[in-house]
């Protein structure tokens, strides 16, 4: 009963998680649309992103940089309705499914492919930032270690599938 209400809690968490990933990569992305137009807008795309400097450097770079992180929202946003499915899925009485453990799986190759992004706009904004003296607002690269660890309860829970389906082939 306890297991059931946490996890109603951290699916309540995941939409909410979801819907503001999502209005965060739309905000972004109206903002760029309007700062075309308009340089001034680069200086507060979303909570305070400045990315200004980037801009006047280089149209180009700026495009890329803003790509970058739409994407990488984008993303957290897909991990989050990946986590809402699973929820769904899963069963208490019957947590080894093959679902829950592909769900898993994709989960962690979300995080891992997010890894990947995190550390190229890092490395890109680093690149021009450095060279230029530009501020630089980057994004956390500790994704691996947790997608490493989501990786790993996937194959402990496809492990239970095989056990599980082994027994019922035993009876």
């Amino acid at each position: 009963m306890k297991t059931e209400r946490i996890l109603k809690i951290m699916n309540f968490f995941s939409w909410f998680a979801f819907i503001g990933l999502m209005i965060k990569s739309g905000a972004i992305l109206v903002t760029y649309l309007l700062s075309i137009n308009n340089p001034e807008i680069s200086k507060n795309l979303y909570e305070g992103l400045n990315l200004y400097e980037y801009r006047n450097y280089s149209f180009i770079q700026y495009s890329f940089i803003i790509g970058y992180r739409i994407i990488l929202f984008a993303t957290e946003a897909y991990i989050a309705f990946l986590v809402i499915k699973l929820l769904k899925r899963l069963n208490i009485a019957h947590p080894f499914n093959i679902e829950v453990q592909k769900l898993m799986q994709q989960i962690s190759y979300g995080i891992f492919y997010l890894w990947i992004l995190a550390i190229v706009h890092n490395t890109h904004m680093q690149l021009i930032g450095k060279k230029h003296g530009f501020q630089m607002d980057l994004f956390s690269s500790d994704f691996v270690f947790l997608s490493v660890v989501i990786f790993i309860f996937a194959q402990i829970v496809k492990r239970g599938i095989e056990i599980q389906t082994e027994n019922d082939l035993t009876i």
